[in-house]
């Protein structure tokens, strides 16, 4: 188990600004020393999930993670269906929607739509959305028990702004109201000016699968009031919930 667990952080260093990485930088990044870097990424290799770039020598993901999307979507269409619920929500709102999943350090967008207007909301499709410092985040926080949240919430928590709450206890109230009322809201956590909505999608029996949400600019929030596009969240969530048999 070790050693998956060290295949799995040498695999999470890529990113999409860190699309190839030599085996010096891999194994800083990683905590692993370079030999055993090297004996981990061969094994990779071999299987496909790294191949190496070119003339530099540079490591990058490699094809064997296709195969595998495939199958995931093959048998838990998650991806498609999760692409018409936004796609819905964005033609009834006029604004970002995107459904997201909990990863290891935030939340990764498995759906993004933009809508055909002047001033919107960008999502790059690679980021990863930090649990603290996002309504979707929020939503996921929302589902776990006091326990589980606190060993998510353990300081210090990453300013990404200046309105970005970095007290653990201050994102547990938050995560709590998120619960009590079914849906979260985060003001210029992520991105001054952005505010997000995020409502979770859950199983019978409470298990967390997805989050549904809308980003838009701030002072259009504020202008027409968060609650007035909760009806189309909720019914884009819902319809969503319908759709995986949820």
């Amino acid at each position: 188990m070790k050693t998956v667990d060290k295949a799995m952080t040498l695999l999470s260093q890529f990113t999409a600004e860190r699309g190839a990485l030599g085996l010096s930088e891999l194994a800083r990044l990683a905590g692993l020393d370079k030999a055993a870097a090297h004996r981990l990424l061969a094994a990779l290799a071999r299987h496909g999930f790294v191949e190496q770039a070119g003339e530099s020598r540079k490591y990058r993901l490699g094809p064997g993670f296709l195969t595998l999307a495939r199958v995931r979507e093959a048998t838990a269409p998650l991806g498609r269906l999760a692409a018409a619920a936004a796609e819905a929500l964005t033609e009834t709102t006029g604004e970002t929607a995107h459904v997201s999943v909990p990863g290891p350090s935030g939340m990764i967008s498995v759906a993004i739509r933009l809508p055909h207007r002047a001033n919107v909301i960008n999502l790059d499709p690679a980021e990863t959305l930090p649990f603290h410092a996002t309504a979707s985040g929020l939503a996921w926080l929302s589902s776990l028990k006091p326990a589980e949240r606190a060993a998510r919430l353990r300081p210090p928590l990453a300013a990404v702004t200046a309105a970005t709450m970095t007290n653990p206890e201050a994102v547990a109230a938050a995560a709590e109201l998120a619960a009590a009322r079914g849906w979260s809201l985060c003001r210029d956590g992520y991105e001054i000016g952005v505010t997000g909505i995020a409502a979770p999608l859950l199983t019978p029996d409470g298990a967390f699968l997805a989050a549904i949400a809308v980003a838009a600019p701030s002072d259009r929030i504020e202008a027409q009031g968060a609650e007035a596009l909760l009806p189309a969240l909720l019914a884009a969530r819902d319809g969503l919930a319908r759709a995986l048999g949820a």
